[in-house]
């Protein structure tokens, strides 16, 4: 597991590109310290917060979108929080179901497991529609999605098998068309959603599940060279849920928190770094009672 701790004023923020040197340099420090296990004091702390990310990305990645959103919540609780992912899927659900996380930010489908457990929602990704997509090369031999005509061996690269738009939601997209990937396709999974799109660019597979705010995080030139080819019907976007037992005034102060992220330029600059267009919104348990496979 990867650990980091966010203290309030540890830092002064005036924007991700002021201080993004400083950025590097902590967090390669606690990238180091985290996989030496010398972050394990920390965790004992029971003043701590723990704000598990659902591993989308490589954890250094992660780390540099989600370290100044967590730094900003644990100013405004005057506590501290700790940056947390896991190296997969199933070892981050592993520690959701053992409430080990006071905060989480995952995929539909795996929140509506984590409420088995005693986490809520409170707030969700806002303004774009949550949808997988479907990418292959752009100057490549496909050119649609067709039953009829679709080759079949051809390879597919994901992420994970929990991935709930790049693989649960485009699986069933592929299935509405006919296409069934796993007698048609060679199916890859790679880890992580960069890793899927590094495939396809590579040429290692021919067409890729993942998500849009993935393809943004690509450097230009890969994106220049991908295409999207189709997208699924939307779903419930990305929430952030607490678990069940914390104190309502921190469970409101940190919703508003959220929410409140496009008033100020800190917040904006938070909300660029973690590849949204409009940062969170408010979120009801309902809008996720009826996702599931």
């Amino acid at each position: 597991m990867i650990t980091m701790s966010a203290r309030p004023h540890l830092y002064s923020f005036n924007g991700l590109a002021n201080h993004s040197i400083k950025l590097k340099a902590w967090l390669l420090a606690w990238l180091f310290i985290a996989m030496s296990g010398a972050s394990q004091a920390d965790q004992s702390q029971s003043n701590h917060l723990r704000f598990g990310v659902l591993p989308l990305q490589s954890p250094t990645k992660l780390a540099g979108m989600f370290l100044p959103l967590t730094d900003y919540l644990a100013r405004v609780l005057g506590r501290p929080i700790q940056f947390v992912t896991s190296t997969n899927f199933s070892r981050y659900m592993d520690r959701v179901t053992s409430r080990d996380y006071d905060l989480i930010y995952l995929n539909p489908l795996l929140y509506s497991r984590s409420r088995e457990h005693g986490y809520r929602v409170i707030a969700k990704v806002a303004s774009e529609p949550f949808t997988g997509i479907l990418v292959v090369h752009r100057d490549g031999p496909i050119k649609e999605l067709s039953a009829d005509t679709l080759p079949n061996g051809l390879r597919i690269g994901l992420p994970d098998p929990d991935a709930y738009a790049a693989t649960v939601m485009t699986r069933q997209y592929l299935e509405d068309l006919g296409i069934y990937i796993d007698e048609q396709m060679q199916v890859e999974y790679f880890g992580s959603q960069d890793s899927a799109l590094l495939a396809l660019h590579s040429g290692l597979v021919d067409i890729t599940g993942t998500w849009r705010p993935s393809l943004r995080s690509m450097p230009e030139q890969i994106q220049k060279d991908l295409r999207i080819i189709a997208e699924t019907p939307p779903q419930p976007q990305m929430p952030i849920a607490v678990r069940d037992d914390l104190p309502e005034d921190e469970i409101e102060r940190l919703r508003q928190a959220l929410i409140d992220l496009p008033k100020t330029q800190e917040g904006q600059a938070i909300i660029e770094g973690l590849g949204f267009k409009k940062g969170f919104t408010f979120a009801t348990d309902a809008e996720y009672l009826e996702v599931s496979k």
